[in-house]
């Protein structure tokens, strides 16, 4: 009887752990919504990244632990909340379209408990716009709808993301990338004094930097007297290059721990189930298609 009744436990732990996340299994690269799921993650991955830079803090608070700690949280608000305002643009251009509410929503449901926050940014914007803003669309309880339990954290706890467990690969993509590399040259002329407007002209452009300009004073140049001065500067050089970068996308599975955030003692973090995010990861592969030279 014991046995059966310990079977049951585990059973219904394993149901816990297992189920608390997974239901999204994200679009491809060639969807519509491709590049909106991965804004979404991408916000997910700077919250994992607060809550890193917390434990930091904990353990040695800094004045530089702090200041990184709150960067990275108006950081993150800052991306939600502009994430939140552009879906509600677009949703509304659609007259409205609610393909992408449901995304976002199907990507809420999917998180457990804990990851769901990093979210709340947001839609706390998409709610303001769709509900409250001009062509609104939408009530209160059909918000609530699409995302139950929004704006209700679990008390009295952090969670963090723990090691990678498993990871299922959803395709690959190619982003289109510009990169500039600038390099300086320390240079050192005598000039006649009415070249100088030119150089500060360039320094105004941005061509120069670091100009320094002697005082003047005569000089003879084939037997005619000249006025000059010294100059020194820096010249910029830059080589632009144009890249198509290949990304595989996957959908990488963590443990999820959490630990009671009442204390600012050394946090004791316990295994709560699992969570999941949806990365594009470099592959190396890339293709320069274009070098300028500035």
């Amino acid at each position: 009887m014991r046995f059966h009744r310990l079977m049951l436990v585990l059973a219904v732990f394993a149901a816990v752990f297992i189920g608390q996340a997974g239901a999204f299994d994200g679009v491809a690269a060639d969807h519509p919504l491709f590049t909106t799921q991965q804004r979404i993650f991408a916000a997910i991955g700077e919250y994992w990244q607060i809550q890193e830079l917390y434990i930091r803090y904990v353990q040695d608070q800094s004045e530089e632990n702090e200041a990184n700690w709150n960067n990275a949280i108006k950081k993150h608000t800052s991306t939600s909340k502009s994430i939140g305002k552009a879906l509600a643009e677009s949703i509304k251009k659609a007259n409205p379209s609610f393909e992408q509410i449901e995304l976002i929503s199907d990507i809420y449901r999917s998180l457990p408990i804990g990851a769901r926050d990093a979210l709340y940014p947001t839609l706390g914007a998409l709610k303001f716009e769709i509900i409250h803003g001009g062509n609104s669309f939408m009530t209160e309880e059909q918000f609530r709808e699409y995302f139950p339990g929004y704006g209700y954290s679990e008390p009295g706890f952090k969670y963090r993301k723990g090691r990678e467990l498993d990871r299922e690969y959803k395709g690959v993509t190619w982003q289109y990338e510009e990169q500039t590399i600038s390099t300086t040259l320390n240079v050192s002329l005598v000039i006649n004094i009415d070249l100088l407007d030119i150089l500060k002209g360039l320094v105004t452009g941005g061509a120069i930097k670091n100009l320094r300009v002697s005082d003047p004073y005569q000089m003879n140049v084939s037997g005619q007297p000249m006025i000059v001065v010294n100059v020194s500067f820096q010249r910029i050089k830059a080589i632009t290059t144009k890249i198509n970068r290949k990304f595989e996308i996957n959908k990488v599975w963590f443990e999820l721990h959490r630990t009671k955030s009442s204390s600012w003692s050394e946090p004791v973090w316990e295994l709560c189930g699992k969570t999941y995010e949806i990365l594009q990861e470099p592959t190396g592969e890339d293709v320069v298609t274009s070098i300028e030279a500035n």
